[in-house]
């Protein structure tokens, strides 16, 4: 049976409390089956006594930083950043026995960028780490990033071990950017036999995810749900753009899901 998660993030802890608690507490009761926590950098030594109490028992993925907030593992001058970053991540899987780090590959389109990601993720020396597919660009800083196509993913995971997390909707904008077939990609890329997902609606010819709540785009979620993810597998929903305000959306999201599943 696919396991169905909500995200929430460390600094939800200080400056957004109430939906925190709404989500923990609706994976306690078995609304959703797990969280993915996203690690912000340098809010360890602030969140972690509350996260350690709140989500004990709680199934959870980690989810590290990324470009938006500095992290870029195809840069070599970011490598002191990074491990720090990914510390963090570490020490919170640790503490609530996460099986999955999500750690998105680089910025850089260049042979140079690629063979970076490929070192720094060699240097986090991490099994649980999970390679997430890039779109074409940052939406954030504008910068090209790696780590879009199935075979850039495929070197990553083959040359350091690494689990893979499919974002339906980075391949989705990354094949509408490069001219590729949006099947073909999601075909090459399940090939690969992703250990979790991704899933948010969107608009099937947009090159920028837009994070939106299932049945408010045009993707095929029904193809990419029964089609394409694996039967026992994780999928956490990506959906929402601003800031929750409770957990009714995705609630909603869920009962949406659960009726694509049939």
């Amino acid at each position: 049976m696919k396991k169905l998660g909500i995200k929430i993030w460390t600094r939800d802890v200080v400056k957004n409390r109430n939906f925190f608690e709404q989500a923990v507490a609706a994976v306690k009761n078995k609304d959703f089956d797990y969280l993915e926590l996203f690690v912000f950098p340098n809010s360890y030594n602030d969140t972690a006594e509350v996260i350690r109490r709140e989500l004990k028992g709680c199934p959870t993925i980690i989810h590290n930083s990324h470009s938006a907030y500095g992290f870029d593992a195809g840069d070599a001058d970011c490598l002191a950043g990074n491990l720090r970053d990914v510390g963090d991540s570490q020490k919170f899987a640790d503490m609530l026995n996460a099986e999955i780090i999500i750690v998105h590959a680089g910025c850089g389109c260049e042979e140079r960028h690629l063979e970076e990601t490929i070192r720094q993720f060699k240097r986090f020396d991490d099994k649980r780490i999970a390679v997430e597919n890039m779109p074409a660009s940052c939406s954030v800083s504008g910068k090209a990033l790696h780590g879009v196509f199935p075979e850039q993913i495929e070197r990553i995971m083959s040359e350091t071990g690494c689990k893979f997390c499919l974002d339906f909707s980075h391949a989705t904008c990354a094949a509408n950017y490069y001219g590729r077939r949006v099947g073909k990609i999601l075909e090459d890329f399940a090939a690969l036999k992703p250990d979790m997902y991704h899933l948010c609606d969107g608009m099937a010819d947009e090159v920028q995810d837009k994070h939106l709540h299932f049945g408010e785009g045009n993707y095929d979620l029904a193809h990419m749900v029964n089609d394409i993810v694996a039967e026992d597998a994780y999928v956490t929903m990506e959906t929402g753009y601003k800031p929750p305000v409770d957990i009714k959306p995705w609630l909603d999201d869920r009962d949406y899901f659960r009726k694509l599943c049939g």
